[in-house]
This record gives C-alpha cells, sequence and structure tokens, in this order.
C-alpha cells in the first residue's frame, strides 16, 4: 500500500485531531496554556506522533485505525488507554489548578528528554514491526510472521518498554508528581499485556518460542514458557 496525497492527507487530518483533542485536554485540566512544561510537552508529543503517523507503514496503519478485538484479555487495552488519559490529566490539573507536588523546571526537561527517547524507541518499533497493532492477536490475512530486527533484535517487545518509561516521563515533564500515581498504574497494566502477549505468542507464532530462547523480554518478565491465559489460544482469531 502506497503513500499517495489523499494517504497524506487523512494521516495529517487525523494528526491534527489528536493534537487539538489533547491541547483542550490540557486546557480544561490546567485551566491555561500559559505553562512552559504544557507547551514543551505538546510540542514533543504532537512532534513525534506526526513522525510516526507519516513513517509506519500504511498497511500498519489501516489497521491501528481499524483495529479487530483483542483474542485474549481486551480490558488491558482499554484499562492502559484510560490511564494515558488520567496520567496526562491528573498533572496537568495539578500542576495548573492545584500547584502542589510540583516538580523543579530543571527536572520537567530531563523527564521531557527521556519522553522523547522513549518516544523514538516506540517509533522505531512501529517501523520495524508491520504488524505493531493495539490489538493482541494473530493477523494471518496480512500473513502475520516473526519481526526479529530493528529494536527487535535487543528486546522482545520494545513497544511496551518504550511506553512503560514515557508514562511516568510525562508525568514529571509536564510538573506533576502527583502525576505518577496513575502512572504507575498504567505501567502495571503494561506488564501485565506484556506478559499475556509474550505467552500467546508462544503458543500462536512461528518461531516465537525458539525466538525467546535468544532475545530477553526487557521487562523484567518471567522468562519461562508460561502459557497461563492462553490455554484456548489456537482457536482465536
Amino acid at each position: 500500500m502506497k503513500r499517495d496525497v489523499q494517504y497524506v492527507v487523512r494521516t495529517l487530518a487525523r494528526w491534527a485531531i489528536i493534537s487539538i483533542s489533547l491541547s483542550a485536554l490540557f486546557l480544561m485540566a490546567a485551566g491555561t496554556m500559559h505553562i512552559a512544561s504544557i507547551r514543551a510537552y505538546l510540542v514533543t508529543f504532537s512532534s513525534m506522533s506526526l513522525v510516526t503517523m507519516l513513517a509506519v507503514d500504511p498497511r500498519l496503519a489501516r489497521e491501528r485505525a481499524h483495529t479487530c478485538p483483542d483474542a485474549v484479555a481486551p480490558h488491558l487495552r482499554f484499562a492502559a488507554a484510560g490511564l494515558f488519559l488520567l496520567t496526562l490529566t491528573t498533572a496537568a490539573f495539578a500542576v495548573g489548578r492545584l500547584r502542589v507536588f510540583a516538580v523543579t523546571t530543571p527536572l520537567r526537561w530531563i523527564a521531557l528528554l527521556l519522553f522523547f527517547l522513549s518516544s523514538a524507541l516506540q517509533t522505531w518499533a512501529m517501523i520495524s514491526n508491520t504488524f505493531f497493532s493495539p490489538a493482541l492477536r494473530i493477523q494471518s490475512e496480512r500473513g502475520h510472521c516473526l519481526i526479529d530486527s530493528g529494536p527487535y533484535r535487543f528486546v522482545r517487545h520494545p513497544g511496551y518498554l518504550a511506553m512503560s518509561i514515557s508514562m511516568p516521563a510525562s508525568a514529571v515533564a509536564i510538573g506533576s508528581w502527583l502525576g505518577l500515581l496513575p502512572a504507575t498504574a498504567f505501567v502495571i497494566v503494561i506488564r501485565q499485556r506484556a506478559e499475556i502477549e509474550d505467552q500467546f505468542l508462544r503458543v500462536n507464532l512461528a518461531g516465537y518460542v525458539e525466538y525467546t530462547q535468544r532475545v530477553r523480554s526487557g521487562l523484567l518478565l518471567a522468562e519461562g514458557p508460561s502459557t497461563r491465559h492462553v490455554e484456548n489460544a489456537r482457536s482465536l482469531p
């Protein structure tokens, strides 16, 4: 699938909607946009989002825009999305309205750099893995196969690893330690989802078991061949 003019226009439109929606969320939560750390975070988030959306394979973009249900544990996906929004809202509300548990300016910039680097890792993973879908399933209609290039040479779940870093970094970069509470819950959910996905792929994806023997998870998960949660996975899409 090629990147024609219509595809680029649709991508830019989606990016604009996401950026405007996030700006509105921050404005409502903080009550102002005159906070340097919020503006810096918005610029960084929007810039990385634009690069990612334009760089990924169009087939992956279509898969992500029209995702199917998860084969197992669909509740974790929705929990992660909710905690993502809650983290940003809590941090912005605390720094803009409560003005408590504030992070010092130097730490905000360090956290923003960490957010940028972790976002870059996730973008690299999405470019390398054309099956980087939000839905936990085997994409048989697209010839789903093992990916062991790019960051997948070093860790099995670079996307989840990046998210586990970027969410706490987001809370600190915006400027409030209070945002670390939902961010911590987000990391717990992501680790659970990564563990379940790892087990699912052991059962359903050809070559994955051998891959686990030479590449670590990257999230301090159990490295054994556990298959709990996926006893009947082969019958799932």
